[in-house]
Parts: C-alpha cells; sequence; structure tokens
C-alpha cells in the first residue's frame, strides 16, 4: 500500500521527478519523489532515476511504496532527528518511545501545536500496536498516516 507524504507546501508543478525502482517480488518502485524547480535541492537526500519533466504532479510529493521499516527510518532519518533530536535508535529501536520523546521535546517550553499533536498520536498507535490492541498491519498504516501528517504540518509551518 503507497503512503502519500506531502514534504512542502508549495503548489508549483513538478519539474524534477527522483524514481528510485527496486526488482522486489510485491513492487518495480520504491519512491517516487516531485519537486519544482526552486525546490529541487530537496532531491538531494533521495537517490534514484532523476529526469526533468515539463509539468509534472504537486512540489514535494512523495509517493512511498517501501515496507513499513524503510518508510519510519526516512521519516526518523529526514525529518523526526532535525525536528526532535529523537529516532528509534536512541531508544533502543522503540519507535512509541522516539516519537513521545519527540512530542515531550516539542512541547517542553510551549503548548503543543499540530505536528506535536500528530506525533503523539503517532506514538500511542505504535503503543498500542506493540501491546496488541490493535493489528499489526491496521496499526501501522495508522503510524505511517500520522507521520505523514506531522511531517505535512510540519512543511506548512517552516513554509517549506
Amino acid at each position: 500500500m503507497p503512503i502519500l507524504r506531502q514534504i512542502t507546501t508549495c503548489t508549483e508543478s513538478s519539474t524534477v521527478v527522483i524514481e528510485r525502482g527496486v526488482r522486489a517480488r510485491d513492487r518495480s518502485v520504491d519512491y517516487r519523489l516531485e519537486v519544482c524547480r526552486r525546490h529541487r535541492w530537496l532531491a538531494d537526500h533521495w537517490t534514484g532515476r532523476r529526469r526533468t519533466v515539463d509539468a509534472g504532479g504537486r512540489c514535494g510529493t512523495v509517493t512511498d511504496y517501501r515496507p513499513y521499516a524503510q518508510i519510519v527510518r526516512s521519516h526518523s532519518d529526514l525529518w523526526l532527528r532535525a525536528l526532535t533530536a529523537h529516532g528509534p535508535e536512541d531508544h533502543a529501536g522503540d519507535l512509541a518511545a522516539a516519537l513521545r520523546a519527540g512530542y515531550e521535546f516539542l512541547t517542553s517550553h510551549r503548548e503543543p501545536t499540530g505536528v506535536a499533536t500528530a506525533l503523539e498520536h503517532a506514538a500511542r498507535v505504535a503503543e498500542a500496536v506493540t501491546a496488541g490492541t490493535l493489528p499489526l498491519a491496521e496499526g501501522q498504516a495508522q503510524v505511517l498516516a500520522a507521520l505523514s501528517m506531522a511531517e505535512t504540518l510540519d512543511a506548512k509551518v517552516r513554509g517549506a
């Protein structure tokens, strides 16, 4: 199931597409990132076949086909750690603990923002999956949706 991520709030059409192919039985693409000319620097963190298009989709759109663990790692490496200084590897691989620590970091001196609230929700869902109160696949989909929303809200706040 692909996950849609939005890493900019730019409404321009994309002019650069990065698509990373993979030879997996269940998919032929890992992800597809689309950015406009002004935001093409964002593509520096994404590897794959780079091509120029006349007018593609919306700038900042990432369609992510990778497995759950790889998408979580991408969120952590490219966004969560920079925002909160926490990642799962700082918490013995515990995603819920990393998200909870990120929430606490973001709210330590101010009221919760939409970004912090989405992180806290993702932490609660991850905890429910670990506790077995949510089925694994459904819970993972909810965690990724909450992370995607948090990342999108953060892009909006930063004006990216």
